[in-house]
């Protein structure tokens, strides 16, 4: 099989044997592939920098259907610099990596996702609130895990404005007005409601800048658990450790709990 051109993101990078590696990465024609790269551990390899998890790059090489694929060259590398020097922006790349690992079939071609990816990463090395940029694409990758909540609106009246809650019986968000509707919402704080409806359907190239105080945050993240927490069941090691960087950050903050 000739070699080909293409866009990729590393999902992650594992040792094989001695000095060799596999790389899980999410091409954009192709779908996640494993990768496999002789000598990677080798001080100066020529793809090293290409094949670290986070880096996004157009690379040359063999993509095969089964079985390994394999890396020739790499044409234009980004460098995940700000994932290297801040643990929270790592933390948050690499769930973000993970999630979308286990949102794909392998070998399944999702090119609107794969862009999403692209720019989420691309936002946390410009130095944007990584939180928030996770947020977003977690409420935008529910789908993928076969849940579509009707975020956008009130489910019952369509109303796009005002305060909203989050019910569960109904799955979707529902307006002040029908609140009696449903006894057991799920009482989301009306800014964790207001940012996830924006969340849902916000594209990142809008975004120029982020700000939220940290008590907002944490409503958002309670709030977007309770949905993984119901929906999704999904554990991942790189979650746990977000939550435990979380709470180490908010000591005495018992208004922040996560078990998804």
């Amino acid at each position: 099989m000739e070699p080909v051109e293409f866009l990729g993101i590393v999902l992650f990078q594992r040792p094989y044997k001695d000095r060799d590696a596999l790389l899980k990465i999410f091409t954009r024609s192709k779908g996640k592939r494993m990768f496999f790269v002789k000598n990677l551990k080798s001080p100066n390899h020529f793809l090293k920098r290409a094949c670290f998890p986070m880096a996004r790059a157009t690379y040359i090489g063999q993509i095969n259907a089964h079985g390994f694929s394999f890396l020739n060259e790499v044409k234009t590398c980004y460098f995940p610099k700000q994932v290297q020097v801040d643990i929270e922006a790592n933390a948050y790349a690499s769930y973000l990596a993970h999630l979308v690992d286990a949102s794909l079939e392998e070998g399944e071609v999702d090119e609107g996702l794969f862009d999403k990816l692209w720019q989420a990463l691309e936002k946390i090395e410009e130095g944007n609130d990584s939180m928030v940029i996770a947020n977003i694409l977690e409420v935008q990758l529910l789908p993928k895990f076969g849940v579509d909540p009707h975020l956008k609106s009130c489910v019952f009246c369509q109303r796009d404005q005002g305060i909203f809650d989050y019910s569960v019986r109904y799955d979707g968000l529902i307006c002040q007005d029908h609140f009696s509707r449903d006894p057991k919402r799920s009482h989301w704080s009306a800014r964790a409601a207001h940012f996830i409806r924006i969340f849902s359907q916000l594209d990142y190239e809008a975004i120029q800048s982020i700000s939220l105080n940290g008590k907002t945050k944490r409503e958002i993240r309670q709030a977007i658990d309770s949905l993984y927490q119901e929906y999704v069941g999904l554990s991942l090691k790189s979650k746990s450790f977000i939550d435990k960087l979380i709470n180490f950050d908010n000591p005495l903050d018992d208004s922040y709990s996560s078990k998804v």
